[in-house]
């Protein structure tokens, strides 16, 4: 691959690099050498992909244990032809408990059994997950913490191979359990959505055998195509309701008051779906009313009929008291478990500092009734997260307080009829509510961003910039989507996200910014766009790349931005050149230079010269291509750009290999190693393996002898170099 630009804001000085696939010239039955790993610890997986490494509260005395549906879903698991099992069905049915029972009940081996698996991990996904992500957690948690080396900047195809061999040849098998996987999918089509990583390939993975491994997911609907036939390695399990017994048990573990008859009708009335039979506990503990009635008073009949799950959300949350309305408003903001600080900073913005102890009684209550949920961060404090079944009903009914409408009708809590709230009912006042909700809550990550996320040349990984990545998401969501750019350009987010390879991230937010989303310049339009083709031509999305590279191009000539458009021409023509397209690589590489001559920019020639030098390369035109080279490294010197040099030279370094002049290129390999290493280029490892690979297939003697001519040619060919540019 060769070398595609990258600008951040208004800037043209940040270039990212590709490396060069190595590997394809060596031969494909030679082992590479082992590199030792980088680690990570558990604090960096990211919270903006998963919520939880841990399954939900499983305690017997709050918690239905669904004894006869845990052991059908272990007896799918331990079918020898199984290697996935997902559950499927509808939100608040259990599907996560469920899960989480079975997790637990592998866990302990009961009954003194020898323990089914070796490992275990746990998944929560969250609303901004993205597969490579869920990836790098579910890989650090097999490898005890380490990743592979530049794990993120493989291909999505490498990701997924790297974690099948981890499955499959894991000694004793691993259980994998991935909740919530609906937030990759497409919720009509249950498809991969897009910008989320290689879905489908990853699908396909787990239909495969994986040895001793299994994998469950849960999932609204199920995301495979085949399933429970002959030869699918693959079964679904619909969890649509608990028993009546157990419906009656639960009613009775959460103090509703009633005899046998009523705990039956209950049950009936709620179709046996566990959430709803909650939210129904709920409403008893509320209102105070008897289980007689609430199902037989007239003025709660209507609570029986359609919908009676949303019905039941519906009533409970008109029987909330302020404080405990205003908390799941400011919940309902959030996409990730938000700490009570940061929910007081969303209620109250710059005014009056709010009554914390209050609020966190009444939290407490709405915990206690399965209103909230309760997780812990990376360091152990309680985070809140709604149901997203209320969530999604609190930001339909943001302005509403106690009125309500059932069946177009307004009434109040009780039934009696009240003069409609016009603010309220207004969808674009709502909106405008909303907007300024997430404003508040982007004012909370930006304190939370001054006091955790270290200085740009101190960042790390995605953990160290997360709240920055929530001050952006949340003021697009609060309209302020310029603002929001420029934020993410002055603190260099695109540059991190690119170093670490995080593009689905950088994808999703890009998206979220340009129309029809969000609204910018028309300059700042065309540059994301611009970006955007260049990730989706990594991630080897070549239909949306070109269809964003088209639109950047586009605009560039409307507002005619040269520069612009010579920087989307030699993206777009290296992408051509790494699918094949000569021809067509070489047209947008010539359009490049017609530009570049009206319009000179020295890091724009150094970066056309290069990449016309891969063009020749490939033709085997290999001295035109070497002086394609030297040139644009003579232009990267005098640039003081030692990344680039050292790509450059690792390149030339590659020509030689092909050409078989083992010394030179041996020379220049091994010199371009050591500046890519002083430049701290995170795709240094890849060159290191080659090395490696070679060392392997010749032999410890030859390769010695080789490094030792090399060695001596290096001065003269360096020297030789710099005189023939």
């Amino acid at each position: 691959m060769g070398l595609s630009i990258e600008r951040t804001g208004h800037c043209s000085r940040a270039w990212e690099w590709d490396t060069v696939n190595f590997m394809q010239h060596m031969a494909s039955d030679q082992p590479v050498a082992a590199v030792s790993p980088s680690s990570i610890a558990s604090t960096n997986i990211s919270r903006l992909s998963v919520h939880t490494l841990a399954p939900p509260n499983t305690d017997a005395r709050v918690i239905l244990q669904r004894a006869d549906e845990v052991n059908a879903v272990l007896r799918m698991l331990g079918e020898a032809q199984t290697s996935t099992v997902v559950l499927t069905g509808d939100a608040g049915v259990g599907k996560s408990i469920l899960a989480a029972l079975v997790y637990r009940q592998l866990q302990s081996a009961m009954g003194g059994a020898p323990a089914r698996f070796h490992k275990f991990v746990w998944l929560t996904l969250g609303p901004n997950a993205t597969l490579p992500d869920c990836l790098a957690a579910l890989m650090s948690s097999i490898n005890a913490g380490n990743l592979p080396p530049n794990y993120l900047l493989l291909t999505p195809d490498q990701q997924i191979s790297l974690l099948f061999n981890a499955l499959t040849y894991q000694q004793g098998g691993m259980f994998v359990a991935l909740n919530q996987f609906e937030e990759l999918l497409d919720p009509e089509t249950a498809q991969g959505l897009p910008g989320r990583g290689s879905i489908a390939l990853f699908l396909q993975m787990l239909q495969q055998d994986l040895g001793g491994s299994r994998i469950l997911l849960t999932s609204c609907r199920s995301p495979f195509a085949t399933q429970n036939d002959d030869g699918s390695r693959v079964r679904a399990y619909l969890v649509s309701r608990v028993s009546m017994p157990e419906g009656s048990a639960f009613l009775q573990q959460r103090g509703v008051q009633g005899n046998t008859p009523e705990f039956s009708l209950v049950w009936q009335r709620c179709g046996g779906h566990v959430f709803a039979l909650a939210l129904f506990c709920a409403l008893v503990a509320l209102s105070g009313f008897s289980l007689s009635y609430l199902l037989n008073s007239p003025d709660y009949q209507f609570l029986w009929n359609g919908d009676v799950t949303l019905n039941l959300i519906s009533l409970v949350y008109n029987f909330l008291n302020p404080i405990q309305r205003t908390l799941l408003r400011a919940l309902c903001l959030f996409n990730e478990p938000a700490p009570l600080d940061g929910l007081l900073l969303a209620i109250t913005g710059d005014g009056p500092a709010a009554d914390a102890q209050a609020y966190q009684r009444e939290l407490a209550i709405l915990l206690r009734l399965s209103i909230v949920e309760q997780m812990a961060d990376e360091k152990y404090q309680p985070c809140f997260l709604l149901h997203c079944s209320i969530r999604q009903y609190t930001r339909e009914h943001y302005l509403e307080g106690h009125d309500r409408r059932i069946s177009g009708n307004l009434e109040s809590a009780v039934g009696v009829a009240s003069e409609p709230n016009p603010i309220a009912g207004n969808p674009e006042a709502r909106d405008i509510g909303l907007a300024a909700g997430h404003m508040r809550v982007a004012a909370y990550y930006q304190r939370r961003a001054s006091r955790q996320c270290p200085p740009r040349g101190e960042r790390r990984s995605l953990r160290d910039i997360e709240a920055l990545l929530e001050v952006v998401q949340h003021l697009c969501l609060g309209w302020h989507w310029q603002q929001a750019y420029d934020l993410f350009s002055s603190e260099g987010l695109h540059d991190n996200l690119m170093e670490w390879g995080a593009w689905n991230t950088l994808i999703r937010l890009y998206s979220a910014i340009v129309p029809p989303a969000g609204i910018v310049t028309r300059h700042d339009e065309a540059l994301i766009c611009s970006h955007l083709g260049v990730l989706y031509g990594r991630l080897g999305d070549y239909q949306q790349s070109a269809r964003y590279y088209a639109q950047a191009l586009a605009t560039q000539r409307e507002i005619n931005d040269l520069h612009g458009q010579a920087i989307t021409l030699i993206n777009q023509g290296e992408l051509l050149r790494g699918a094949g397209h000569v021809q067509a690589a070489r047209a947008h590489f010539e359009q490049a230079g017609q530009i570049l001559a009206q319009k000179s920019d020295v890091h724009l020639q150094s970066v056309l010269l290069h990449n016309m030098g891969l063009l020749a390369q490939n033709e085997k035109e290999y001295q035109q291509a070497l002086q394609y080279y030297l040139h644009s490294l003579k232009l990267a010197q005098n640039l003081d750009e030692p990344y680039n040099q050292g790509m450059i030279l690792t390149n030339m370094g590659m020509l030689f290999f092909e050409q078989g002049r083992l010394p030179e290129s041996l020379a220049l390999l091994q010199y371009a190693w050591q500046v890519r290493q002083k430049a701290q280029d995170p795709t240094v490892d890849v060159l290191a393996r080659f090395l490696d690979a070679l060392a392997q297939k010749m032999g410890p003697e030859a390769f010695a002898q080789l490094r030792q001519e090399a060695s001596s040619k290096q001065s003269e060919l360096l020297g030789g170099m710099s005189g023939n540019i």
